[in-house]
């Protein structure tokens, strides 16, 4: 089945009326562990649901298609009477799926998808070492600490040169404590501390530093005052007028770019912001073009979507088998083929719909027999006097 084509920020068309509602179609039910590599004009969430119509208009993932509904199916027949699910695949949501690591908008580079079972091991890219490259541009900084924020300041940045970024680059080595940008993701309260902002509130509380560890920061290329577009967002001057670097970094979970432009630009005695950043590594995923091997895979990207099935199948394919291989499905479970789809020691999940009792007491005996809170049946002696 040929696959929609994206178009800018789009999808030209939806997934196709006429794709059966099968809930046994035939071939390999594939799910795992994969990356895509995100453009600056696509965000993260967006990236998501483009990927749930693409992949539910083939067939590479028809099979899990239909695994997905037949689940949603049961979970339906087991609703209380007059109660159903919400149709998710109206919003556009066919499988599960999720991301294991935010990118800014205005960010690239590599970004993991979970498809399925491979859901449940997104946390664990959390908090692996990702590299980065990043352009800082001096001279000028931003609330949000790149070229999309507000302007706070402007500062000179003549004498910013290549020796001096070099030399301030060492205290970015090691282990050190670093001070998040207030416009991030991080929770206070259970609200992003960048939603406080956006709202015009104050934090409840400050945003604390954080131990982080920076495996290498190098620079890459030191671009003089006029030799480079990098800009803030509202300037219309053709050449920036003042200096940029760009610098490849190598780091652990927690660490934020953003800061650590800004903290640049206080080091070289002026201001910096963020001009570009991609991330080109995370865990075993790279955007570098490399020869096919069972450790490294290089990211699909959207001109692979653009080109059909044919081309984006076999490269996602064959990293999730290779997640397959090594997250073999649980004895008893119906994704694997090779098992029985019942087991003695796999017992079968229960939905509430199925407790059926009409009594306290044959309520009690579906549990297991047990009581619980004040229903305990347990005898209360009382006091004597």
């Amino acid at each position: 089945m040929q696959s929609p084509r994206i178009i800018g920020d789009h999808i030209e068309d939806k997934v196709s009326p006429q794709l059966p509602k099968s809930m046994a179609l035939p071939g390999l039910l594939l799910e795992g562990i994969f990356a895509i590599t995100k453009p600056t004009t696509v965000t993260t969430p967006q990236i998501l649901l483009d990927l749930q119509c693409i992949f539910a208009a083939s067939s590479t993932f028809a099979p899990l298609l239909a695994d997905a509904r037949r689940k949603r199916a049961e979970q339906q027949a087991h609703q209380p009477p007059g109660q159903k699910l919400k149709d998710e695949e109206k919003d556009g949501r066919f499988f599960k799926m999720g991301h294991g690591g935010t990118l800014d908008p205005m960010a690239s580079g590599v970004l993991i998808i979970g498809l399925g079972r491979g859901t449940k091991q997104l946390s664990n890219f959390l908090s692996c070492t990702k590299t980065y490259e990043t352009v800082v541009l001096f001279g000028v900084s931003t609330d949000t600490y790149d070229i999309d924020g507000t302007v706070l300041e402007e500062a000179v940045s003549r004498h910013v040169d290549v020796e001096l970024v070099k030399s301030q680059l060492g205290q970015f080595m090691g282990r050190f404590r670093q001070m998040p940008p207030i416009y991030s993701a991080l929770k206070i309260n259970g609200i992003k501390a960048c939603e406080y902002v956006r709202q015009g509130k104050e934090l409840p509380r400050e945003l604390e530093d954080r131990e982080v560890n920076v495996e290498e920061c190098e620079l890459l290329d030191f671009m003089e005052a006029g030799t480079h577009a990098y800009r803030h967002r509202t300037s219309s001057s053709i050449a920036a007028p003042t200096s940029a670097a760009r610098i490849k970094l190598t780091v652990s979970s927690g660490f934020y770019v953003r800061s650590f432009a800004h903290d640049l630009g206080v080091a070289c005695g002026t201001v910096a912001t963020m001009a570009a950043l991609h991330r080109s590594r995370q865990a075993s995923f790279t955007t570098a073009s490399l020869p096919e091997s069972s450790e490294i895979f290089t990211a699909v990207t959207y001109e692979d979507l653009n080109a059909g099935e044919e081309i984006w199948g076999p490269k996602i394919s064959t990293q999730l088998s290779a997640w397959m291989e090594k997250n073999t499905a649980r004895k008893g479970n119906p994704r694997d083929p090779g098992r029985p789809q019942c087991s003695d020691d796999v017992p079968r999940r229960r939905f509430r719909g199925e407790w059926l009792a009409d009594t306290r007491k044959e309520r009690i005996k579906q549990q297991g027999g047990r009581t619980k809170g004040k229903h305990n049946s347990k005898p209360q002696l009382r006091p004597e006097y």
